[in-house]
């Protein structure tokens, strides 16, 4: 009987790029985590409500609510979740310190996101 790979921790992507969240839908599957995915922060919120999730993948450009935005209802709705956040640039991000050690930039390398992951989920 084959072993269920889908019994990992759930990680919900919010990008409004079909192309990313597809490829981190691959990738994420194929390492055993459930994914979930939105295309935009309040349907992150929504999905949040009535799901579990380890782990929110964001990216920070998105129309309506930014992914910084999103990062701190998160943070304070539900403290318990991981966030990474994901962009191609982001000027708010270079010029706070902060910040930027949050935010792995694309292009990332497969191994370099799963890196980040797990270490966010070990800790």
């Amino acid at each position: 009987m084959a072993e269920d790979l889908s019994v990992g921790e759930t990680i919900l992507v919010v990008d409004d790029e079909p192309a990313l969240s597809a490829m981190l839908e691959d990738l994420l599957s194929f390492h055993g985590y459930k994914f979930l995915q939105a295309n935009s922060a309040e349907q992150a919120l929504k999905i949040l409500q009535s799901n579990h999730v380890d782990l929110v993948i964001s990216d920070i450009t998105m129309p309506g609510m930014d992914g910084f935005e999103l990062y701190e209802k998160v943070s304070q709705l539900y403290p318990s979740i991981k966030i990474q956040l994901v962009s191609g640039y982001s000027e708010k991000a270079q010029t706070d310190q902060v910040l930027h050690k949050k935010v792995l930039y694309k292009p990332f390398h497969s191994n370099e996101i799963l890196t980040h992951i797990r270490s966010l989920l070990d800790h």
